[in-house]
């Protein structure tokens, strides 16, 4: 082996070595913040454990099965509807939400009190009743009977008669202010149908 090939040799394996805990420590960043894709960071769901981990997840396009043998008014209106939603079935959008640290940097109290969280639709607005905080999560719900009424009585048809097949597509938006973060602006579509 030649001196030339021998110094070539040494100066490939110190930097190896030197560089390896520098390139180990760009690769756990990477994965470390690159790991939180935007699926990951804020997800439909409806219903939550203690831990606040989703149990009932959901996609931005739903269909919602209703047992109509528990909805046992006469003569329905879309606000017995709306109560039937909120009481009976009890169906709740909602979504869970990661943060990038601990309270997005600022105090548990602080963030409480800035965090806002806002279901929109149609016309109608309200701010999800909902609201379970750790330091990394967030998760926020809302009853689905609560702003359908809200909205059903705002467009004149509360106490029309209801037909589910007449209600169509629920376009709902999901507005979230977190602090330090730009707020999310989300959409998901449900269809409620009764079960077969």
């Amino acid at each position: 082996m030649s001196l030339t090939n021998l110094n070539l040799n040494q100066s490939k394996s110190i930097w190896k070595k030197s560089n390896f805990p520098s390139v180990l420590i760009l690769c756990i960043f990477c994965f470390s913040h690159c790991n939180l894709s935007d699926d990951k960071v804020f997800q439909f769901c409806d219903n939550f454990n203690h831990e606040l981990k989703c149990i009932e997840p959901k996609t931005e396009n739903d269909i919602v099965f209703l047992d109509q043998t528990k909805f046992k008014k006469e003569n329905p209106t879309y606000e017995d509807f709306g109560n039937f939603l909120y009481f009976t079935a009890r169906e709740t959008p909602g979504f869970r939400l990661v943060l990038d640290s601990p309270w997005n940097g600022k105090t548990s109290e602080e963030f409480r009190s800035e965090y806002n969280a806002f279901l929109l639709y149609g016309s109608t607005k309200e701010r999800m009743e909902g609201n379970s905080f750790q330091p990394k999560t967030v998760v926020s719900f809302h009853y689905l009977g609560a702003l359908l009424k809200e909205e059903f009585r705002h467009i004149g048809i509360a106490k029309n008669p209801f037909q589910i097949e007449a209600l169509g597509p629920i376009v709902l938006t999901y507005i979230v202010k977190v602090p330090g973060k730009e707020p999310i602006s989300k959409v998901r579509t449900i269809q409620l149908r009764w079960k077969p």
